[in-house]
């Protein structure tokens, strides 16, 4: 009978412990609940409308404007280019007749340098015989190639004075080999310098061309 009695108790005592346990779970305890107001009084709503921009009309000069457009003609006149009355036409005959005379220029400056380099080298060579009278003259032709060397010698014009002539010949063998001839053109040299006329005097040479 005892055993009964303890057997109901523990029952009981499970129940309740596992009933405490649901309504814990369920919140049955949290009596703090969250008042939500009513509202007792009416509350004004104010409604807004979208509202129609009206577009201001265009200024008159404007609709002036787009009604009178300009003429073409006007527009074109605007984007006309005048030339100035000091621009001379150019004249490419003259332009040409100018670049030959400066190349003209040039070469005779070309011409006279190299003659006086050649002069300048026989006249070093050249070892004058003595006790002869003055105003002796004899011509030599020389035949010189591109690099150069004198190929060939000629008496053209004897002074009359073996030794005068024969001293010159010797000036020219002597040098042998002009050594600045590659910097003469080439249609300079073939034109002026491919075979040369020299004039030997008492006093001084004189370079002629042979043609």
């Amino acid at each position: 009978m005892q055993t009964r009695s303890n057997y109901l108790i523990a029952a009981f005592v499970s129940f309740m412990i596992h009933a405490s346990i649901i309504l814990y779970l369920t919140d049955f305890f949290y009596f703090e609940k969250q008042k939500r107001p009513v509202l007792s009084k009416p509350v004004n709503v104010e409604l807004l409308f979208e509202t129609e921009i009206k577009k201001s009309p265009k200024p008159k000069f404007e609709q002036n404007i787009s009604s009178n457009p300009i003429p073409e003609n006007v527009i074109k006149e605007e984007n006309k280019i005048e030339l100035s009355s000091l621009i001379q036409d150019t004249n490419i005959l003259n332009l040409i007749q100018e670049d030959q005379a400066i190349q003209s220029q040039s070469e005779d400056t070309l011409i006279n340098e190299f003659s006086n380099l050649i002069i300048q080298s026989i006249q070093s060579a050249w070892i004058k015989p003595q006790n002869i009278q003055d105003g002796l003259i004899c011509d030599i032709r020389m035949t010189i190639n591109k690099n150069g060397r004198v190929v060939k010698i000629d008496l053209v014009k004897s002074s009359g004075n073996i030794r005068f002539d024969n001293s010159a010949l010797k000036a020219i063998s002597r040098v042998e080999t002009f050594s600045f001839f590659n910097r003469i053109p080439f249609n300079i040299y073939q034109s002026d310098f491919k075979n040369i006329l020299i004039t030997f005097m008492t006093t001084y040479l004189i370079r002629y061309v042979c043609t």
